[in-house]
């Protein structure tokens, strides 16, 4: 199993350490990576096996390694595999929202505030959050892989634009300098994923034309 420690970790906490807001962000460590140990125990369940750990800025991320035979166990447009994963993903947000039920009987408010914070954030339709990868994965079943890509890339892009005038309103009236940089990590990953989508419609459209061919020649 791989094991990586992503270096800007330190860097979003210096930056909540000058904010004076530390604590705040060991507690939303705390509680997202209890949220992927969601993750994995239903992966584990499933019998999915660990390919990969890394600690991110926001959490800790898992990687299970694909299960070859349930590609071909077909569910419309695409595989069971992505049913499974679905289940998977769901698990996180779900924890938290246990948790911060627990905690509201308990009547501890800041543990409630920040599990409640991290289902929803969890559940935005931007990948590789869960909510982009579960809007992936469904979109999958129903249209197939490449619509599947370019159906949650314009929504993933459409969502953090959004995201980004709600923030500056938000930086501009709590003058919290931490969401400014949230909002930064989160659009390296959008850029990311947007650079992978062009990549995707290189290969799908390839395979399209060679299909054309194909069939012009039969």
């Amino acid at each position: 199993m791989e094991f990586k420690i992503d270096i800007k970790i330190f860097l979003i906490a210096i930056v909540f350490l000058l904010v004076n807001q530390i604590e705040m962000y060991i507690l939303f460590m705390l509680f997202a990576i209890i949220h992927e140990c969601f993750h994995l125990l239903a992966g584990i369940i499933l019998g999915y096996k660990v390919k990969s750990m890394r600690i991110m800025p926001l959490g800790l991320s898992i990687c299970f390694k694909e299960k070859e035979e349930e590609y071909n166990t077909k569910i419309r447009k695409s595989n069971f595999n992505n049913v499974k994963k679905i289940i998977i993903l769901i698990m996180g947000p779900i924890s938290n929202i246990i948790i911060a039920f627990i905690f509201a009987i308990l009547d501890i408010a800041e543990p409630v505030y920040i599990n409640v914070l991290i289902a929803i954030f969890n559940l935005l339709p931007i990948y590789p959050l869960d909510g982009g990868q579960i809007l992936n994965r469904v979109l999958r079943i129903i249209y197939g892989n490449f619509e599947a890509y370019r159906i949650s890339n314009s929504i993933n892009n459409i969502i953090m634009s959004i995201i980004t005038a709600l923030a500056s309103i938000g930086i501009l009236y709590t003058k919290n300098i931490a969401i400014f940089f949230i909002v930064i990590f989160m659009w390296y990953l959008t850029i990311k994923e947007n650079k992978k989508y062009k990549e995707i419609s290189k290969y799908f459209k390839y395979f399209h034309k060679l299909d054309k061919k194909s069939n012009y020649n039969i």
